[in-house]
């Protein structure tokens, strides 16, 4: 038989739960005190320092003079530290070294708050969420000005050289809107690469090379784009091969940068291609016999798999088996290396999860960045996130000689 629940039970556990709420609101309070304490001593002491002299101190070595003081509030991470004493001399322009002159947010803070708006936390979200951390709500100008703080570690990852360690070099670029007098559409090119295999790791290093917002995805941008990459360490004598979506643009630019590197026609992007060139009725069939070409286990299997499937098809689907054989060389070359390799290196779906937080983030954002500042900012946060992912994921092989 089920006991009844008598009704000061639940007045006991109301009163329960109250007290924890007291309890953990005069920790609050009194951590922040603390803080609040703390910086004032802080400050106290460097601007006795920066005098020669302390409060009240008669000595033939002071510098200046005090002059009251002025309040300041902080938000940190800890929550908002408001009424900070903040002490001045009367020379004013004091500057300390807790915190920068104007600063009202610690760079942790804006750190978060950034890291949050990059991961796909909408402005108005973020509201709700930074009055629930720091009691204390941002306004849309914040979070804008949090984004900022990446500012220089975009412009180091701009310039930061790239290790000529790099045998796969993937290519891609996404459109993307960018609003500033009007909305305009861009291109967005990325370089991805794959490095060789240091003898004490189990698995390749990988990671997002470089980025770079473009007007259009054409010969002259790549060809830019590509040289900064040569230009900052990427010479290519390890590199193998470089895949590419097949845009004719960029393989003139590859020519031009990378001459005697093989250029791998992402499979993915191929079979879409042909996929829209068979008729409906067709499809299933052909596209499942198509796609049984790159099942094959060795380069020869393939091109006779190639031809059975072209001496079925050739007449129904003239232009989808024309279409496939004008690149099917290019589409090959991954049978020249291991075949542990092959899933990887024969598209450039490697790039598409970096192209789908790109487009996740911008959802909230109506689909379009707000200006090219925005847009390279957003870029650099996931680039920075997936790289370190999957810096964390290659596991270290500690050698034993």
């Amino acid at each position: 038989m089920k006991a009844k629940r008598l009704p000061q039970d639940g007045i006991v556990l109301e009163v329960f739960e109250n007290l924890q709420e007291i309890i953990w609101g005069k920790i609050a309070s009194g951590v922040k005190g603390f803080i609040k304490s703390f910086i004032e001593n802080l400050l106290e002491e460097e601007l006795s320092a920066k005098l020669g002299a302390s409060r009240y101190e008669r000595t033939s070595g002071r510098k200046a003079y005090r002059n009251g003081h002025y309040q300041r509030n902080l938000l940190t991470r800890y929550g908002s530290v408001d009424e900070i004493r903040v002490p001045r001399a009367d020379q004013g322009g004091t500057e300390f070294s807790v915190f920068d002159r104007y600063e009202h947010r610690r760079r942790d803070v804006d750190a978060a708050l950034g890291r949050l708006f990059l991961n796909g936390v909408s402005t108005r979200k973020l509201k709700g969420i930074a009055r629930e951390i720091y009691g204390k709500e941002v306004s849309p100008q914040t979070v804008s000005s949090a984004l900022s703080s990446l500012d220089e570690e975009l412009s180091r990852f701009k310039d930061k050289p790239i290790e000529d360690t790099v045998e796969f070099l993937f290519l891609d670029g996404i459109s993307q809107k960018v609003r500033e007098i009007g909305i305009e559409k861009k291109v967005m090119l990325c370089a991805f690469g794959i490095h060789q295999k240091e003898p004490d790791k189990e698995e390749r290093d990988k990671d997002i090379l470089s980025f770079q917002l473009a007007d259009a995805e054409d010969e002259a941008s790549w060809k830019g784009f590509l040289a900064d990459l040569k230009g900052r360490g990427l010479l290519g004598k390890h590199l193998k091969l470089i895949v590419t979506d097949g845009n004719p643009a960029l393989i003139k630019a590859i020519k031009s940068v990378y001459p005697f590197t093989k250029a791998q026609r992402c499979i993915a992007h191929k079979m879409r291609n042909v996929a829209v060139k068979i008729r409906k009725a067709n499809r299933p069939h052909c596209l499942k016999e198509a796609k049984l070409i790159f099942a094959s286990d060795t380069r020869k299997e393939a091109i006779r798999r190639f031809r059975d499937w072209e001496s079925k098809w050739r007449i129904e689907e003239e232009r989808a088996v024309r279409c496939l054989k004008k690149d099917l060389f290019g589409c090959l070359h991954y049978f020249d290396f291991d075949k542990e390799l092959w899933r990887s290196i024969r598209t450039t779906n490697i790039l598409e999860r970096a192209f789908r937080e790109v487009r996740r983030r911008t959802r909230p954002m109506n689909n379009f960045f707000t200006n090219e500042a925005s847009a390279n900012r957003i870029m650099y946060g996931i680039s920075d996130m997936l790289n370190q992912n999957w810096k964390d994921k290659t596991p270290k092989v500690i050698s034993t000689n």
